[in-house]
């Protein structure tokens, strides 16, 4: 688990990175300051519903694992019941 956490921090390190290269980027090209606040607007925006939409995907992949861990369990439970309870029977 420890794993999956990493690679979604390091997702998160390089699109961190990658927004603020790019905000750098609007804020220093040679436009005026109208149209650079204005396109630095929309790339904020576009980000907003990128975020928005990474997180509602992590939200739901974190909730199918936790659905599949909580099934496991109960099956893995289950079945040492039955094993105890077939044993139990021989004894």
């Amino acid at each position: 688990m420890s794993r999956d956490n990493d690679g979604l921090g390091g997702a998160l390190l390089f699109v961190t990175g990658a927004a603020v290269g790019a905000a750098l980027g609007v804020l220093f090209a040679p436009r005026s300051g109208g149209e650079t606040r204005e396109q630095l607007a929309d790339w904020l925006k576009e980000r907003r519903e990128k975020g928005a939409e990474l997180l509602h995907t992590v939200k739901d992949e974190s909730h199918a694992k936790k659905e599949a861990l909580v099934a496991a369990a109960k099956a893995a439970k289950q079945a040492y019941v039955d094993v105890n309870s077939k044993h139990h029977e021989h004894a």
